[in-house]
This record gives C-alpha cells, structure tokens and sequence, in this order.
C-alpha cells in the first residue's frame, strides 16, 4: 500500500492487486473502478452493536483491489488535517471514534469504553477505538491538531472533546476540576483528562461537541431574527 496525503484534507491510497483496508462509511470521495466495496463487522457483533448505540454504522467499509491496483481518496465529513499513524507489531492506539477514518486490512480494531461521566459531560464521546499493528492508521482530527511527547516527568491536562487519540501506553483519567463553579461561568466545562506516562497524545484544535453547540446556538438567534423581522 502506497498512500499521499493531499494538501492536509484528505488521503489518496494506492492498492495493489489483493490489498484492503477498511474505512468509516461516508469517507469515500472517490475510486477505481476495480476496487470493490463490501461491508463488514470489523471487531465483531460486539464492536457493531457498540458502534450503532453511539451513533455510527454498525458495519464498516471493506475496500480490496482485484484485477491489478486501484486507487481510492478519502476525507472526514468536518474539514480537518488528516494524519498517519505507523503501528509496529503489537503497537497500540487509541483513538476518539469520530476521529477514525481508515486503516490498513492488518489492523486489529477494537473498542475502548470510557466512563459514563466523561461519556455524557466530557464531551470525548461515548467510545474510544483501539486500533494494533502492524499496519498504517489514518484519522482525521477537526481542525488543526497539536501533538504532544510526553517523557514520563510530567503530566498534561486536557479538555476531554479536543482528544484525537494517543498511545496507549499513556494512562489517563477524566475527573472533575477542582473549581466547579469557575468552570460554570468561564464555560471551559466540567472534565479534564489527565494523561501522563511515556507516549504522544494528538489534540484537535476543534471540539465537535462545542462546534454543534454554536451552531444550534446560531441557527436559533437566526430563527429568532427571521421572526422578529416578520
């Protein structure tokens, strides 16, 4: 598999003959004409069941070359920076759901659950993905995305809806802040994950939990407006 990210929105793969990967559904801009489409429980009934109660397609999108290589470009629905992440053997990592957009047919993909607390007021979403090498992972953050290495001397808090994942080899809590009314009124939200250990976390400079509140936000001062102008 060859690949090249184009201008940072979207990725075109190069298959050959035999190869797949698979690949959140609605992330196809386009293919050859030899490369077939078929869906698939990547993870099992478990993972699928999973998936749909959070909102997403219980099945994913299975993409394989036949008759010489193909090629096939994808893109997230949110404009954002796609990135790559190579997994050694046994390697591992985790992933905010939304966040997922394809991976080589070698990855192992399986379900993290977070805690209902972080699910429902951290705003990271319900489900995490783990995904394990060997192979090639490709997410779509939204928005810019800022990468930190930590060395194992020092910890990082973070707004749990700007997580676009991390190694696994990094431990992590969402709890409470400290100062709840503060959070009230600043509107920085009630949650922060904390991360420490060894091992890289990608934020997203985007919260596509706050981006739909504004955007509610918006439309019902529009709706409002229109009224007003009646």
């Amino acid at each position: 598999m060859n690949y090249k990210i184009n201008e940072k929105q979207l990725v075109s793969i190069t298959l050959q003959e035999g190869e797949k990967i698979y690949a959140d559904p609605g992330k196809m801009i386009s293919k050859s004409e030899n490369v077939k489409m078929s869906a698939k429980m990547v993870g099992g009934i478990v993972n699928a069941i999973e998936r749909k109660m959070t909102g997403n397609a219980a099945m994913l999108t299975v993409f394989e070359a036949v008759n010489g290589a193909g090629i096939i470009s994808l893109a997230g629905v949110l404009p954002g920076k796609v990135r790559e992440i190579a997994l050694g053997e046994g390697e591992e990592f985790v992933a905010e759901h939304f966040a997922f957009l394809a991976a080589e047919d070698s990855i192992q993909y399986s379900i993290q659950p977070i805690g209902i607390s972080a699910a429902f007021f951290g705003g990271a979403g319900i489900i995490l993905l783990k995904l394990t090498g060997p192979g090639t992972v490709f997410i779509q953050p939204v928005g810019d995305t800022l990468e930190y290495d930590l060395d194992g001397t020092s910890r990082i808090e973070v707004d749990p809806g700007h997580i676009a994942g991390f190694d696994s080899s990094l431990s992590f809590k969402i709890k409470p802040i400290d100062n709840v009314r503060s959070a009230m009124f600043a509107g920085e939200g009630l949650f922060l994950a904390t991360f420490s250990g060894k091992g890289r976390i990608l934020l997203h400079s985007i919260s596509r939990y706050k981006l739909s509140l504004a955007l509610y936000k918006e439309g019902q001062a529009e709706s409002k407006g229109s009224k007003g102008g009646d």
